[in-house]
């Protein structure tokens, strides 16, 4: 087992080992030998349990077994595997489908395949003493993420203008004690901040889901990289799912693993893990509808500069 660790959250979630960078080169596929190692792969994952079956991979050397040489790196966020690869400093990210077509705006990102979605590991939370929506007029953001795209969701599902509330940018991991000390009203993110933010008095105010949101955890690559290292890159997809047949079959394991890897409790981890669907898949025509109407609402509120065609960043037919 391989792990890295960059801009480490909150104490509760201190991770484990460090081992060496590896430059992000296209260095192609392996000769005729089966044994010889594939190309070195640095894969890049944030921090919560929705990446367990990546933590679980990496536990278990299941990437080893498949012939990989892959280090998991943990970031803060998803988008730090993402900025990674954009920094050819990574080559295989595990996001959310909103932050990939942010970072596919700025560079060469390709999705490859879902491997885990729902519509309740999102949720808003709200400071003690606001009962509904229209009381938020602060919101925590983290730029860039689905954090982003799923704040604009609320206020367009709700009829309320952007220009009406505040925007605070913060990590993460300072959203609940934001939330406690009243610098913001409210945010809605992935767990366990939301489960964070009610330790701290706060209230969940709805999940993606009831604004019509369910997300997409995607595994990106570096497109250049991909080209080069086709084989490897499958291997890479085809072994994430390996794992989430094993978390299906017993949904514990994710949450061994996500205690491991960033030292959320087991139990707490696989409650939050709860309704969340862990099964590699390709992209469907659906997605990719869905997926742009993310790409251009990303350009209609100036979150990029340039609308991307989730057509050509994501690509069919790996999974």
């Amino acid at each position: 087992m391989r792990v890295r660790v960059r801009a480490a959250a909150a104490a509760l979630l201190m991770t484990v080992a460090v081992s060496a960078c590896s430059e992000n080169q296209s260095s192609g596929e392996s000769g005729g030998d089966s044994g010889a190692p594939s190309a070195a792969v640095n894969f890049g994952v944030g921090v919560d349990p929705a990446y367990s079956p990546i933590y679980l991979a990496n536990q278990e050397n299941l990437f080893r077994e498949a012939g990989l040489d892959v280090t998991v790196t943990q970031y803060q966020e998803g988008t730090g595997g993402l900025d990674a690869i954009l920094a050819k400093q990574g080559q295989v990210t595990a996001s959310t489908e909103s932050s990939l077509l942010n970072r596919a705006a700025q560079g060469d990102v390709k999705g490859l395949a879902v491997f885990s979605q729902s519509p309740d590991f999102i949720k808003l939370v709200a400071r003690a003493g606001i009962a509904d929506v229209a009381g938020i007029k602060k919101y925590g953001v983290v730029p860039g993420t689905v954090n982003e795209y799923a704040t604009n969701k609320v206020l367009a599902n709700k009829g309320i203008s952007r220009d009406a509330v505040e925007f605070v940018k913060a990590s993460p991991a300072e959203m609940p004690a934001l939330l406690q000390r009243g610098d913001i009203d409210g945010y809605i993110m992935w767990e366990p901040w939301p489960s964070r933010g009610v330790a701290n008095g706060g209230k969940v105010l709805l999940t993606s889901g009831d604004i019509g949101y369910v997300y997409n955890l995607v595994i990106g690559v570096d497109g250049s990289w991909y080209e080069a290292n086709k084989e490897t890159a499958e291997k890479v997809v085809e072994t994430v799912g390996k794992a989430c047949e094993q978390i299906t079959a017993d949904p514990a394991k994710a949450g061994a693993a996500t205690e491991k890897a960033i030292k959320v409790p087991a139990a707490e981890a696989q409650d939050l893990l709860e309704g969340v669907q862990c099964q590699v898949r390709d992209f469907t025509d659906d997605d990719i509808q869905r997926y742009n109407e993310i790409a251009q609402f990303q350009l209609d509120n100036k979150i990029v500069n340039e609308k991307v065609d989730a057509g050509d960043v994501m690509v069919r037919g790996v999974a």
